[in-house]
Protein backbone atom coordinates (compact mmCIF):
# COMPACT_ATOMS: atom_id res chain seq x y z
CA UNK A 1 0.00 0.00 0.00
CA UNK A 2 1.62 3.51 -1.04
CA UNK A 3 2.14 6.08 1.58
CA UNK A 4 -0.99 8.11 2.52
CA UNK A 5 -0.59 11.89 1.63
CA UNK A 6 -2.48 14.95 1.97
CA UNK A 7 -2.92 14.65 -1.92
CA UNK A 8 -3.78 11.44 -2.02
CA UNK A 9 -6.38 11.77 0.73
CA UNK A 10 -7.93 15.00 -1.82
CA UNK A 11 -7.59 12.72 -4.46
CA UNK A 12 -9.04 10.19 -3.35
CA UNK A 13 -12.68 12.44 -1.75
CA UNK A 14 -14.76 11.83 -4.71
CA UNK A 15 -14.99 8.01 -4.08
CA UNK A 16 -16.17 8.72 -0.21
CA UNK A 17 -19.53 7.78 1.02
CA UNK A 18 -21.91 11.43 1.75
CA UNK A 19 -20.95 11.92 5.38
CA UNK A 20 -24.21 11.59 6.26
CA UNK A 21 -24.37 7.69 5.10
CA UNK A 22 -21.42 7.67 7.40
CA UNK A 23 -23.09 8.92 10.21
CA UNK A 24 -25.85 6.90 10.16
CA UNK A 25 -23.58 3.82 9.68
CA UNK A 26 -21.80 4.93 12.76
CA UNK A 27 -24.70 5.40 14.91
CA UNK A 28 -26.09 1.91 14.03
CA UNK A 29 -22.37 -0.29 14.29
CA UNK A 30 -20.76 1.60 17.15
CA UNK A 31 -21.21 -0.17 20.10
CA UNK A 32 -20.40 3.11 22.26
CA UNK A 33 -22.66 5.12 20.70
CA UNK A 34 -25.19 2.18 20.82
CA UNK A 35 -25.12 2.48 24.87
CA UNK A 36 -24.37 5.79 24.95
CA UNK A 37 -27.15 7.41 22.59
CA UNK A 38 -29.77 7.41 25.60
CA UNK A 39 -27.88 9.24 28.22
CA UNK A 40 -28.55 12.86 27.11
CA UNK A 41 -30.99 13.85 24.43
CA UNK A 42 -30.71 17.39 22.77
CA UNK A 43 -32.70 20.05 23.30
CA UNK A 44 -34.81 22.03 20.32
CA UNK A 45 -32.35 23.50 18.13
CA UNK A 46 -29.34 21.48 18.99
CA UNK A 47 -27.45 18.48 17.43
CA UNK A 48 -28.78 15.54 18.07
CA UNK A 49 -27.11 13.94 21.19
CA UNK A 50 -26.33 10.46 19.23
CA UNK A 51 -25.23 12.59 16.27
CA UNK A 52 -22.72 14.38 17.99
CA UNK A 53 -20.99 10.91 19.21
CA UNK A 54 -21.07 9.33 15.81
CA UNK A 55 -19.49 12.92 14.38
CA UNK A 56 -16.58 12.72 17.34
CA UNK A 57 -15.76 9.12 16.75
CA UNK A 58 -15.48 9.76 13.06
CA UNK A 59 -12.90 12.36 13.83
CA UNK A 60 -11.55 10.11 16.62
CA UNK A 61 -11.41 7.19 14.36
CA UNK A 62 -8.36 9.14 11.99
CA UNK A 63 -5.77 9.20 14.40
CA UNK A 64 -4.00 6.54 12.84
CA UNK A 65 -4.03 8.37 9.70
CA UNK A 66 -3.13 11.53 10.68
CA UNK A 67 -0.52 9.92 12.84
CA UNK A 68 0.71 8.60 9.54
CA UNK A 69 0.75 11.60 7.91
CA UNK A 70 2.62 13.14 10.13
CA UNK A 71 -0.17 15.68 11.13
CA UNK A 72 -0.12 16.47 14.82
CA UNK A 73 -3.21 19.08 14.38
CA UNK A 74 -5.29 16.55 13.29
CA UNK A 75 -4.02 13.65 15.40
CA UNK A 76 -4.59 16.45 18.54
CA UNK A 77 -8.11 16.86 17.29
CA UNK A 78 -8.48 12.69 17.59
CA UNK A 79 -7.08 12.28 20.05
CA UNK A 80 -9.03 15.53 22.21
CA UNK A 81 -12.40 13.08 20.97
CA UNK A 82 -10.65 9.72 22.23
CA UNK A 83 -9.96 11.61 25.66
CA UNK A 84 -13.65 13.43 25.97
CA UNK A 85 -14.95 9.62 25.18
CA UNK A 86 -12.72 7.81 27.60
CA UNK A 87 -13.43 10.67 30.38
CA UNK A 88 -17.08 10.59 29.80
CA UNK A 89 -16.86 14.40 28.71
CA UNK A 90 -20.15 15.52 30.09
CA UNK A 91 -22.79 18.52 27.05
CA UNK A 92 -23.31 21.92 28.06
CA UNK A 93 -26.22 23.27 25.87
CA UNK A 94 -25.25 27.17 25.27
CA UNK A 95 -28.73 28.54 25.38
CA UNK A 96 -28.80 31.27 22.18
CA UNK A 97 -29.72 34.47 24.18
CA UNK A 98 -26.44 34.19 25.70
CA UNK A 99 -24.29 32.85 23.01
CA UNK A 100 -25.04 35.94 21.64
CA UNK A 101 -23.82 37.61 24.60
CA UNK A 102 -20.50 35.99 24.41
CA UNK A 103 -20.06 36.69 21.02
CA UNK A 104 -19.88 40.67 21.96
CA UNK A 105 -17.68 39.56 24.96
CA UNK A 106 -13.64 39.28 24.17
CA UNK A 107 -11.74 36.02 25.86
CA UNK A 108 -9.79 37.47 28.81
CA UNK A 109 -6.46 36.93 29.65
CA UNK A 110 -5.74 33.34 31.69
CA UNK A 111 -3.23 31.95 33.35
CA UNK A 112 -1.93 28.57 35.44
CA UNK A 113 -3.85 30.38 37.95
CA UNK A 114 -7.35 29.27 36.61
CA UNK A 115 -9.53 26.86 38.25
CA UNK A 116 -8.47 22.50 37.06
CA UNK A 117 -11.92 21.56 37.74
CA UNK A 118 -13.18 21.10 34.32
CA UNK A 119 -11.18 19.27 32.41
CA UNK A 120 -13.11 18.56 29.45
CA UNK A 121 -16.38 19.35 28.38
CA UNK A 122 -18.69 19.36 24.99
CA UNK A 123 -19.97 23.43 24.29
CA UNK A 124 -23.47 21.74 22.25
CA UNK A 125 -23.87 25.40 20.39
CA UNK A 126 -27.81 26.71 19.57
CA UNK A 127 -28.23 26.19 16.06
CA UNK A 128 -26.26 29.25 13.72
CA UNK A 129 -24.81 30.07 16.39
CA UNK A 130 -21.35 29.35 14.97
CA UNK A 131 -20.16 28.58 10.82
CA UNK A 132 -16.97 27.76 9.21
CA UNK A 133 -15.56 30.10 6.63
CA UNK A 134 -17.23 28.47 3.70
CA UNK A 135 -20.63 28.34 6.22
CA UNK A 136 -20.82 25.01 7.09
CA UNK A 137 -22.52 24.46 10.71
CA UNK A 138 -20.13 23.95 13.75
CA UNK A 139 -22.42 22.60 16.37
CA UNK A 140 -20.19 21.04 18.83
CA UNK A 141 -17.06 22.48 20.40
CA UNK A 142 -15.29 19.85 22.62
CA UNK A 143 -13.25 21.86 25.02
CA UNK A 144 -10.12 20.48 27.01
CA UNK A 145 -7.84 21.96 29.93
CA UNK A 146 -4.42 21.16 28.34
CA UNK A 147 -2.98 20.19 32.09
CA UNK A 148 -5.22 17.50 32.43
CA UNK A 149 -4.72 16.16 29.09
CA UNK A 150 -0.90 16.77 28.73
CA UNK A 151 0.14 13.21 28.58
CA UNK A 152 -2.44 12.47 25.66
CA UNK A 153 -1.05 15.30 23.39
CA UNK A 154 1.48 14.41 20.68
CA UNK A 155 5.05 15.15 21.82
CA UNK A 156 5.49 18.38 20.48
CA UNK A 157 2.59 19.60 21.76
CA UNK A 158 3.49 18.34 25.68
CA UNK A 159 4.81 22.14 26.33
CA UNK A 160 2.09 24.14 25.65
CA UNK A 161 -0.66 24.61 28.43
CA UNK A 162 -3.78 26.38 27.87
CA UNK A 163 -7.37 25.47 27.20
CA UNK A 164 -7.71 23.20 23.55
CA UNK A 165 -10.99 24.28 21.68
CA UNK A 166 -11.89 21.13 18.90
CA UNK A 167 -14.87 22.45 16.52
CA UNK A 168 -16.79 19.27 14.63
CA UNK A 169 -18.16 20.62 11.58
CA UNK A 170 -20.55 19.23 9.94
CA UNK A 171 -19.24 18.26 6.56
CA UNK A 172 -16.09 16.46 8.69
CA UNK A 173 -13.51 18.30 9.71
CA UNK A 174 -12.39 19.55 12.72
CA UNK A 175 -10.81 23.23 13.61
CA UNK A 176 -8.65 23.07 16.63
CA UNK A 177 -6.92 26.02 18.31
CA UNK A 178 -6.04 26.90 22.08
CA UNK A 179 -5.67 29.36 24.37
CA UNK A 180 -2.35 29.67 25.57
CA UNK A 181 -1.23 30.45 29.55
CA UNK A 182 1.05 32.01 28.19
CA UNK A 183 0.40 34.23 25.43
CA UNK A 184 -3.74 34.66 25.05
CA UNK A 185 -4.91 34.46 21.58
CA UNK A 186 -2.18 32.87 20.18
CA UNK A 187 -3.40 30.84 17.48
CA UNK A 188 -2.32 27.38 16.54
CA UNK A 189 -1.23 25.74 13.72
CA UNK A 190 1.65 27.59 12.76
CA UNK A 191 4.29 27.12 10.06
CA UNK A 192 6.64 26.40 12.83
CA UNK A 193 5.71 23.62 15.08
CA UNK A 194 2.84 22.12 14.28
CA UNK A 195 1.22 22.23 11.10
CA UNK A 196 1.11 20.48 7.68
CA UNK A 197 2.41 22.55 4.92
CA UNK A 198 0.73 20.22 2.76
CA UNK A 199 -2.90 21.38 3.57
CA UNK A 200 -4.26 23.40 1.08
CA UNK A 201 -6.45 25.85 3.60
CA UNK A 202 -6.73 29.64 3.86
CA UNK A 203 -4.87 30.85 6.71
CA UNK A 204 -6.78 33.93 7.36
CA UNK A 205 -10.16 32.81 6.78
CA UNK A 206 -9.56 29.73 9.37
CA UNK A 207 -7.96 32.12 11.82
CA UNK A 208 -11.24 34.04 12.03
CA UNK A 209 -13.46 31.21 12.35
CA UNK A 210 -11.06 29.65 14.99
CA UNK A 211 -11.32 33.05 16.88
CA UNK A 212 -15.40 33.06 16.93
CA UNK A 213 -15.09 29.78 18.25
CA UNK A 214 -12.46 30.13 21.13
CA UNK A 215 -15.07 33.36 22.25
CA UNK A 216 -17.73 31.39 22.47
CA UNK A 217 -15.78 27.97 24.17
CA UNK A 218 -13.50 30.15 26.80
CA UNK A 219 -16.38 32.56 27.88
CA UNK A 220 -18.48 29.40 28.34
CA UNK A 221 -15.95 27.84 30.30
CA UNK A 222 -15.70 31.03 32.45
CA UNK A 223 -19.08 30.83 33.66
CA UNK A 224 -19.12 27.27 34.56
CA UNK A 225 -16.40 28.66 37.19
CA UNK A 226 -17.56 31.83 37.94
CA UNK A 227 -21.23 32.60 37.49
CA UNK A 228 -22.49 29.49 38.61
CA UNK A 229 -26.49 30.74 38.93
CA UNK A 230 -26.22 30.59 34.46
CA UNK A 231 -26.37 26.97 35.30
CA UNK A 232 -29.52 24.65 35.51
CA UNK A 233 -30.42 21.40 34.62
CA UNK A 234 -33.78 20.17 32.76
CA UNK A 235 -35.23 16.96 33.51
CA UNK A 236 -34.18 13.94 31.74
CA UNK A 237 -35.54 12.01 28.80
CA UNK A 238 -37.34 8.74 29.57
CA UNK A 239 -35.95 5.85 27.76
CA UNK A 240 -37.44 4.73 24.70
CA UNK A 241 -39.35 1.17 25.07
CA UNK A 242 -41.10 -1.06 23.43
CA UNK A 243 -42.93 -0.24 20.34
CA UNK A 244 -41.82 1.38 17.17
CA UNK A 245 -38.74 1.85 15.03
CA UNK A 246 -36.96 4.34 17.50
CA UNK A 247 -37.67 2.40 20.31
CA UNK A 248 -34.14 1.12 22.30
CA UNK A 249 -33.65 -2.21 23.46
CA UNK A 250 -32.24 -4.00 26.36
CA UNK A 251 -28.55 -3.65 25.22
CA UNK A 252 -28.61 -0.14 24.22
CA UNK A 253 -30.59 1.47 27.12
CA UNK A 254 -29.98 -0.44 29.88
CA UNK A 255 -26.33 0.02 30.98
CA UNK A 256 -27.25 4.01 31.31
CA UNK A 257 -29.23 6.35 33.24
CA UNK A 258 -30.77 8.96 31.52
CA UNK A 259 -29.65 12.58 32.53
CA UNK A 260 -31.36 15.95 31.85
CA UNK A 261 -29.67 18.35 29.96
CA UNK A 262 -27.58 21.06 32.00
CA UNK A 263 -28.07 24.17 30.00
CA UNK A 264 -25.54 27.45 29.96
CA UNK A 265 -27.87 30.63 30.25
CA UNK A 266 -31.68 28.92 29.62
CA UNK A 267 -33.20 32.04 31.25
CA UNK A 268 -30.64 34.52 30.51
CA UNK A 269 -31.71 37.53 27.99
CA UNK A 270 -29.97 40.10 26.54
CA UNK A 271 -31.10 43.65 27.60
CA UNK A 272 -31.10 44.99 24.47
CA UNK A 273 -33.07 48.21 26.20
CA UNK A 274 -30.74 51.66 25.48
CA UNK A 275 -29.25 53.30 28.18
CA UNK A 276 -27.83 56.81 29.02
CA UNK A 277 -24.33 56.79 28.39
CA UNK A 278 -22.39 57.86 31.15
CA UNK A 279 -21.69 61.33 32.13
CA UNK A 280 -17.70 60.94 31.58
CA UNK A 281 -18.98 59.42 27.95
CA UNK A 282 -21.35 62.12 27.34
CA UNK A 283 -18.59 65.40 28.12
CA UNK A 284 -16.16 62.92 25.83
CA UNK A 285 -18.27 63.33 23.00
CA UNK A 286 -20.35 66.86 23.47
CA UNK A 287 -17.51 68.09 20.75
CA UNK A 288 -18.10 65.70 18.06
CA UNK A 289 -20.83 63.84 16.27
CA UNK A 290 -23.57 62.07 18.24
CA UNK A 291 -23.00 58.43 18.35
CA UNK A 292 -25.66 56.02 16.94
CA UNK A 293 -27.05 53.06 19.39
CA UNK A 294 -24.26 50.77 19.91
CA UNK A 295 -23.51 47.99 22.25
CA UNK A 296 -20.10 48.48 24.48
CA UNK A 297 -19.06 44.98 24.84
CA UNK A 298 -18.95 42.64 27.49
CA UNK A 299 -16.06 41.90 29.68
CA UNK A 300 -14.29 39.90 32.45
CA UNK A 301 -12.76 41.52 35.30
CA UNK A 302 -10.89 40.25 38.55
CA UNK A 303 -12.67 41.10 42.13
CA UNK A 304 -11.82 40.99 45.65
CA UNK A 305 -14.38 38.64 47.57
CA UNK A 306 -13.99 37.07 51.09
CA UNK A 307 -12.75 38.27 54.59
CA UNK A 308 -10.80 40.88 54.05
CA UNK A 309 -11.51 40.68 50.54
CA UNK A 310 -8.23 39.19 49.71
CA UNK A 311 -9.33 36.22 47.55
CA UNK A 312 -9.68 37.35 43.68
CA UNK A 313 -11.96 35.82 41.48
CA UNK A 314 -13.53 36.45 37.65
CA UNK A 315 -16.66 38.28 37.14
CA UNK A 316 -18.78 38.83 34.05
CA UNK A 317 -19.93 42.45 33.26
CA UNK A 318 -22.84 41.65 30.34
CA UNK A 319 -22.71 43.68 26.98
CA UNK A 320 -24.51 47.03 27.12
CA UNK A 321 -26.75 48.70 25.04
CA UNK A 322 -25.94 52.16 24.56
CA UNK A 323 -27.99 54.81 23.48
CA UNK A 324 -27.49 58.59 21.47
CA UNK A 325 -24.84 59.80 22.89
Amino acid sequence: MSRLTPESIRASQAELPPIGTVITELRRQDPYIQQEQHRYRSPRGFQHWANHLAYAALIEAGAEVMNELADPIGFWAATTCRWARILGAPPRFLAPELAEAFRRTPSPRLDDELPQVLPCFRLMLPDGALFTEDRVPIPVVIVADLRAMADWLPAEAQRISGISCVGLALDGTSYLTRHSFQQIGERQPTVEDLSHPAWQWDEQAVQSTNQRMEGLAINALLVQLYQPELLTTGPAAKVPSGKGFSAGSADDTGTVTPQGPVWIGKDFRLDRTPRAPSEGTTAATSSSVSRRPHWRRGHWHTVLHGEKRQNRRMQWFQPVYVGLS
